[in-house]
């Protein structure tokens, strides 16, 4: 979209989620979700950003001076200011400077230690460089620090939730992912790191050269070296760990903007919906759960996702919209699955 088209499409968007709406905006708004799939990527983004900024108690002043201060690319604060002006006449002006650091915060954030921090907000994900050329995918909600420039012989940043790595070789100054569970360290690879803190089991999936992982305690009782299609597993209840051979790419399709199955209990399936869709889901039955499920799913809104997991798995489920709460902010939406008795497996 063009940058004035960007903007007029937000301020449609704001208008419905912050007034009743008229049939005109909602149809409208209608219209242009079905008309990209990029479309219902933005639009989640301008509605996480809302909905965060939505029970905000801030000081226009102290907001300010923190917008300017981390904000330190003139390019990109002339550009914040133009797409957060066209906000102005929906939002009230402590709500709209509390947003526009919220927005930015999502993005990047520096601090002054000199780490830079990034996050991707739910419902979304993002790509960056980092200062040695290595690229990293970030996943829904999560969040990579790292330092302005890498000195000294090591290269180390730290890993909140789930990333995709491409690291630019250097066999002279490896390259270390720190999580909350473990220690990845890579010389020049391409591998995936999934450390969520609301996850019972964490993971390292190598697509390409070869990766050590060690626990974070500098302990060598987990020593585990891994090669190409390999995902080693860590399961958090009991501290047990395994190596499996398979295709890894679907533990890193979501960078492709996929969700891959292979075989997969529903459990894991919604769990990554989850993720994917910024949702709360809850499965009702544990032979449910366990039920195993192969397919591969691209661009679809979450609407048509769940009818095709209900018309092709033993599932029925109800929906159930999103709240506003008392202290201001929005509960997320909410999904119950339940077995469909009447499904007749073919």
């Amino acid at each position: 979209m063009r940058e004035q088209d960007n903007a007029s499409i937000d301020d449609l968007i704001l208008k419905c989620l912050n007034s009743n709406p008229s049939d005109h905006d909602l149809n409208e708004l209608e219209a242009w979700l079905k008309s990209d799939p990029d479309n219902q990527k933005h639009f989640q983004q301008v509605k996480n950003i809302w909905e965060s900024g939505a029970g905000l108690n801030v000081s226009t002043e102290a907001a300010l001076t923190k917008v300017l201060r981390k904000i330190d690319h003139r390019g990109r604060f002339y550009q914040a200011v133009f797409y957060f002006s066209r906000l102005a006449a929906i939002l009230f002006i402590p709500l709209l400077l509390g947003t526009i650091w919220l927005g930015y915060h999502y993005n990047a954030y520096q601090s002054l230690t000199g780490n830079i921090e990034v996050s991707a907000a739910f419902g979304t994900y993002s790509h960056i460089q980092l200062p040695d050329g290595t690229a990293v995918w970030l996943n829904s909600g999560s969040t990579l620090t790292y330092p302005e420039r890498f000195t000294g012989s090591e290269r180390k940043v730290q890993l909140s939730g789930e990333a995709y790595f491409e690291v630019h070789s250097d066999e002279n100054k490896p390259f270390f992912v720190n999580t909350s569970s473990f220690i990845v360290k890579a010389t020049g690879t391409r591998f995936n790191v999934m450390a969520y803190a609301d996850c019972d089991q964490h993971t390292v999936a190598l697509a390409e050269g070869k990766v050590s992982i060690t626990g974070t305690d500098g302990s060598t009782g987990m020593n585990t070296t891994l090669k190409p299609d390999q995902i080693y597993m860590l399961d958090l209840r009991n501290g047990k760990t395994r190596v499996d051979n398979e295709d890894v790419y679907k533990y890193f399709a979501w960078k492709d903007g996929k969700l891959v199955f292979r075989n997969d209990m529903l459990s894991e399936v919604f769990r990554r919906i989850e993720k994917q869709y910024n949702v709360d889901i809850e499965i009702k039955g544990e032979s449910l759960k366990q039920y195993r499920y192969r397919a591969t799913f691209e661009n679809e809104t979450l609407d048509e996702l769940l009818k095709l997991l209900s018309i092709s798995s033993p599932l029925k489920y109800q929906v159930f919209e999103a709240t506003h709460k008392p202290d201001g902010t929005f509960s997320r939406k909410r999904i119950v699955v339940t077995p469909n008795n009447a499904f007749i497996h073919k």
